[in-house]
């Protein structure tokens, strides 16, 4: 049963974290080449803030083959902070109701990873990135294109993969994402998710601006 019970922690652990090359040669990029790139990665730059409901089915593909539901929302507020809130977890998930998710945020990656290459293939720029820290992460790997980030994948040294694809939406005149599907393969674990987004409430700088 100890053993269950770590699994599916560790499990709940992966799942909760989501929430979420090129045919052109892959050069060092300058400085003009990644301005582009976090300008794609900012399509929503008229945005002060956003919240949306968050639905997510996960999956485990390994044992002990568990599927739940998990509800709750997303809180995104520029410069940077972009955040899941869960309404009610699992036993086994107790401790992650509340995680922070900027990596998912393009303009924050300058703070968390050194960009190794941009290159660009019909209407997708590929960007691969190293970890600022050395650890587990071996390397991230990321496609944008007009409607922000729409893949991003974590590559782990122990042959891990984190995987996330997002398909956005317009809503409001903004690309926001509609939904995102994960596949999170580590050694002993798979895990899949899908989640999708509703009720968005959109704060543009004009909005959130005082009144004089």
């Amino acid at each position: 049963m100890r053993r269950v019970r770590t699994a599916l922690q560790r499990a709940a652990l992966i799942a909760a974290s989501i929430a979420m090359l090129a045919d052109a040669p892959a050069t060092a990029p300058t400085r003009e080449e990644t301005a582009k790139m976090l300008a794609l990665g900012s399509a929503r730059a008229a945005v002060h803030s956003y919240t949306s409901k968050l639905h997510v089915d996960f999956a485990l593909r390994t044992f002990p083959y568990l599927r739940f539901h998990l509800e709750g929302r997303i809180e995104y507020k520029r410069p940077n902070m972009y955040s899941v809130h869960f309404d009610h977890v699992p036993w086994f998930g107790k401790g992650f109701e509340n995680m922070r998710m900027d990596p998912l945020e393009p303009q924050t990656w300058p703070e968390h990873y050194d960009i190794a290459s941009i290159a660009h293939s019909g209407e997708r720029t590929h960007v691969e990135m190293l970890d600022k820290v050395p650890g587990n992460v071996k390397g991230v790997h990321a496609e944008l294109d007009d409607d922000g980030l729409r893949r991003i994948q974590w590559i782990y040294t122990n042959g891990g993969n984190i995987d996330v694809r997002v398909n956005p939406a317009i809503v409001e005149g903004v690309p926001l994402p509609a939904s995102e599907d994960a596949d999170i393969k580590l050694p002993a674990y798979h895990v899949v998710a899908h989640a999708t987004f509703s009720d968005y409430k959109i704060v543009t700088d004009q909005a959130a601006a005082p009144e004089r």
